[in-house]
Order: C-alpha cells, then sequence, then structure tokens
C-alpha cells in the first residue's frame, strides 16, 4: 500500500551531498578544481541540483607531496534519490584523474558530517596528516572515503574538504550556477540572482545606479555557508570592483 511522504522524510531526501576530491592531478595536466567542475555537471545532468564548488587550501610544507597548491575541492548537490546516485563519482574520479596521481574521493550527507571530521579538517590546514588518521576519522563517522590510485594520499584531503564545507567557514567558490558565464560588467541584482551575497568594504554608500566590474574573474569566500563577494570601490574606474582579485587585474 502506498504511504505518502512525511515532510521530514522528504526533507531528509532533499538533503546536501558533499562530494569532497583531491590529488586528482599531477604537474602537466589540469587541475583538481577544474574536475570538480566536470563532475559537478555531471552531476546536474543526471538530475541532481548542483550548490557549487569550493576550493579548499591546505597545509603547504615540505614533509606533504602535492602538485602544486596542496588544495582540494569540495561539490555539493541536492539529490532527490539519496546518496546512491552520486556514487558514481568513484569511478569517475578514478576514470579521469590523472597518469601517476594519488586521487581520493569522500562522500556524505552534509547533516551528518561529525565535529570530529571538521576538527580533522582544520588540522589538514596546520598540520601534516596520515591516511590512517583520515581512514579512522571517516569509519568513526560512517562516512565513505576511497583511495582511488597511486598512494591513495588524496583521501586526507577529500576528507577535510568535506569538512570545511560543512563547517563553512574556510574556502572560495571556484564555482555556482551562473558564476563563469558572468560578463565583465554587472549590477548588485546579477549578483544576487545566482545566490551571491555582496559585502562593501568602503565608506561610499552604494547606489542603485552603479556599476560592478567583475574583472572577469569571481570566486566568492565561503562564509557561513553561503558564497559572500566583498567589494571595494574604485575611484579611478568609478565602479565597484571585487576585493579578492588576481594580481594582475587591477
Amino acid at each position: 500500500m502506498f504511504k505518502p511522504q512525511t515532510e521530514l522524510q522528504v526533507i531528509v531526501i532533499m538533503a546536501r551531498i558533499l562530494i569532497g576530491i583531491d590529488d586528482t592531478d599531477n604537474d602537466t595536466s589540469p587541475g583538481t578544481g577544474r574536475l570538480a567542475r566536470r563532475l559537478s555537471s555531471e552531476l546536474q545532468e543526471r538530475g541532481m541540483r548542483p550548490l557549487g564548488v569550493t576550493r579548499h587550501q591546505f597545509l603547504v610544507d615540505p614533509a606533504i607531496p602535492y602538485t602544486s597548491h596542496n588544495s582540494g575541492a569540495c561539490i555539493a548537490v541536492v539529490s532527490a534519490h539519496g546518496l546512491e546516485p552520486t556514487t558514481f563519482a568513484f569511478d569517475f574520479v578514478a576514470r579521469h584523474s590523472a597518469k601517476g596521481s594519488d586521487p581520493g574521493v569522500c562522500i556524505a550527507w552534509a547533516s551528518g558530517v561529525s565535529p570530529s571530521v571538521v576538527r580533522f579538517a582544520h588540522d589538514a590546514t596546520e598540520n601534516v596528516l596520515e591516511m590512517e588518521d583520515a581512514y579512522r576519522v571517516a569509519k568513526s563517522a560512517s562516512i565513505e572515503l576511497r583511495g582511488l590510485g597511486g598512494s591513495c594520499q588524496g583521501v586526507i584531503g577529500a576528507l577535510a574538504c568535506v569538512g570545511l564545507r560543512a563547517e563553512g567557514s574556510e574556502g572560495r567558490f571556484i564555482d555556482l550556477p551562473g558564476l563563469r558565464e558572468l560578463p565583465r560588467y554587472v549590477d548588485a541584482e546579477t549578483y544576487e540572482n545566482i545566490g551571491i551575497k555582496v559585502q562593501y568594504r568602503s565608506s561610499r554608500e552604494p547606489d542603485p545606479k552603479d556599476r560592478y566590474d567583475t574583472l572577469g574573474w569571481v570566486r566568492p569566500r565561503l562564509v557561513d555557508g553561503e558564497p559572500v563577494l566583498e567589494l571595494e570601490w574604485s575611484k579611478e574606474n568609478d565602479v565597484w570592483v571585487p576585493v579578492d582579485r588576481k594580481k594582475n587585474r587591477n
């Protein structure tokens, strides 16, 4: 007999899922961030709603084998059918990771990320950690964590990416629906329409007629779980510009 779902069941089914990936590249291949964006697109094509991809920076230390910056990525999606539709990500990352890489993937309900995982994630920004630590923390939290090739060193960053994204205060959005399609000049409403919260770092009050220059590179910070873009006023160009921008973009 058919039983209608309760409101609570619907909320649980539609909850956020986090997929952390790390160490998928080599010295000459595209970075992990690009693979994360590809995975996010594939998830969307399979019927899930993307909530953006974040980059997370970990400790840079000679004792840690990393390709360029020791950063990983986390994809967030909403799935109407639970975790199962996202598990293809293990094969996807294994198949598309660069030769000689050491990929790791972690998949978890955002609501199921325990304080121990968050502590592990913050430790990864300050200390050298071991793979055994990652597997132990993931097992205690009932989180799926897999090494997919090479040394499997990427499990550390994959788990840490999930922890930092779930905690919501450390990272940067490298993808959001509509983010990479932004034109050079926009208005405040354009940012709002793709879910970016704007904060003004200036004594000048914003005016509805103001122009906003994206400088071709918008990467909001992860703040309280949401994308936040800090802007400052450029007197020289008479526009609002992102505080965080590439050094060669004024």
